[in-house]
């Protein structure tokens, strides 16, 4: 297993770990709070907001976990003008539509960056946190998915036409 291959492997299980532990804070966050403005008529006036922020990153985050997922075959993609192709065709179909991936991934990537430096000097209404701390996972994740896509195209490129043909048919 190449390094890059257990880089992103530990990478992807970090974040399914983040995941899953953001999950089940904003549920404990929306019960805690429904118990606490049902029973006892008050509620936590930051809960939402942190939900809200929470849901945000965990959007983004996952967002990771679906690019990756695609880029190895394992997710549902529209490839029916990829399927037309065979051979050379079919490279270089699926390299142009990896370099337009690329170029929005890198647009979205030089946004978010915008976003956050924007954003940064303006605190939250109830958590008092930079809000660009909050939009930080729009460059984050834009940035890992171009780094997972420009490894997938560089393997489309390094591989003989035959190889992508055959793991195109074993991903199915």
């Amino acid at each position: 297993m190449s390094v890059l291959k257990k880089i992103n492997n530990g990478l992807m299980a970090f974040i399914k770990v983040v995941l899953i532990g953001a999950g089940t804070l904003m549920t404990g966050l929306v019960i805690m709070n429904v118990i606490l403005r049902y029973v006892f008529n008050s509620g936590l006036s930051w809960s939402e907001e942190a939900c809200r922020f929470l849901f945000i990153w965990v959007t983004f985050l996952g967002a990771i976990l679906a690019n990756d997922t695609a880029l190895h075959g394992e997710h549902m993609r529209m490839d029916f003008v990829v399927e037309i192709f065979h051979g050379i065709p079919r490279k270089i179909v699926e390299v142009i539509a990896l370099l337009l991936v690329l170029a929005m991934l890198a647009i979205l990537f030089i946004g978010g960056i915008e976003l956050v430096q924007g954003t940064w000097p303006m605190l939250t209404s109830a958590l008092r946190i930079p809000k660009g701390a909050v939009y930080l996972c729009a460059p984050i994740s834009f940035g890992y998915m171009f780094i997972q896509t420009l490894v997938k195209l560089a393997k489309i490129i390094t591989l003989s036409s035959e190889a992508l043909e055959t793991a195109d048919t074993e991903a199915e």
